[in-house]
């Protein structure tokens, strides 16, 4: 490309001046270049800064998104998850759960008045390794995750706030071609300091078709459209067994939209058929991915 810059400086230069001097002519030459030399520089200061930018990693192995997230029954919620290729097909891949619900991190009254023991908003991070199959079309991404807070492992929720209260083991399954996209997620929430109060078992898994399928192409900006089900279960209460048992069974439409700049918007709604909380359900995300 620097060349290509410089031939074009020259030719013009040539055409201005029909007739130069030898002088003239190397002090063209010397011209040109430098015109090369500032042009390798720049090129060279963009790629170090693109390099730079990624924290001296290569940029084009990671992948990954920040979701921010709201449903009927945890609230606003900060998800963002990532990935580096490390071999073919096989991506390290991180994240962290930001819960912002108070009710699952109550303050601890230790003296005085109420909230003096801090928020101890539930908070979730996690490794794990993901692998790709199918052209990338498939995606199976098993993580471990440590869960900090006390919802977990406090026999009175607020009252010990843990770093490490709990483990969460968890399996992430992805499949998008041009036709359809589905979704799995599957995790134990499971205690391991304090009382170890409680476990839970939170899976969902949400299936759909896009407009290709029906010859729509890019008509509406629509990315899919399809069913959601979702499920939260109180596996174990070692402090009372009786509040076992299914919390919420949610099942209804969505609906995604595909935005500029890599992002996405995307709503579901409908019944919870448990109805313990709620008849009705709702859950709206915006993911930017990168």
């Amino acid at each position: 490309m620097k060349k290509q810059i410089a031939g074009l400086v020259f030719l013009g230069l040539a055409c201005a001046a029909t007739s130069v001097s030898a002088e003239e002519d190397r002090e063209l030459k010397q011209k040109v270049e430098a015109l090369e030399a500032k042009v390798a520089e720049l090129e060279g200061r963009s790629e170090s800064e693109g390099h730079g930018d990624s924290h001296g990693f290569d940029k084009h192995k990671f992948h990954g998104g920040i979701v921010l997230k709201q449903d009927a029954f945890f609230g606003f919620q900060t998800i963002l998850d990532a990935g580096y290729e490390v071999a073919d097909n096989i991506d390290f891949t991180f994240y962290s759960w930001l819960w912002t619900n108070p009710n699952f991190g109550k303050s601890s009254v230790v003296s005085g008045g109420n909230n003096v023991g801090g928020q101890g908003l539930w908070t979730e991070f996690g490794i794990g390794l993901n692998f790709r199959f199918l052209d990338n079309t498939l995606s199976i991404n098993p993580n471990i995750g440590m869960l900090n807070g006390s919802l977990l492992s406090s026999e009175v929720v607020g009252e010990d706030i843990r770093a490490g209260e709990g483990v969460v083991p968890n399996l992430v399954v992805n499949y998008d071609n041009d036709y359809f996209a589905a979704n799995l997620y599957v995790a134990y929430y499971m205690a391991t300091r304090g009382p170890r109060a409680r476990d839970f078992l939170h899976n969902w898994i949400n299936v759909g078709v896009k407009p290709a399928l029906f010859g729509l192409g890019k008509t509406l900006p629509i990315n899919s459209v399809g069913i959601h089900w979702e499920h939260l279960w109180a596996a174990k209460n070692r402090i009372d067994s009786s509040l076992e048992g299914v919390v919420y069974n949610w099942v209804g439409p969505y609906i995604e939209f595909g935005l500029p700049k890599n992002l996405a918007l995307r709503f579901a709604g409908g019944f919870d058929v448990k109805s313990d909380v709620s008849n009705n359900f709702y859950q709206a995300s915006i993911k930017l991915n990168f």
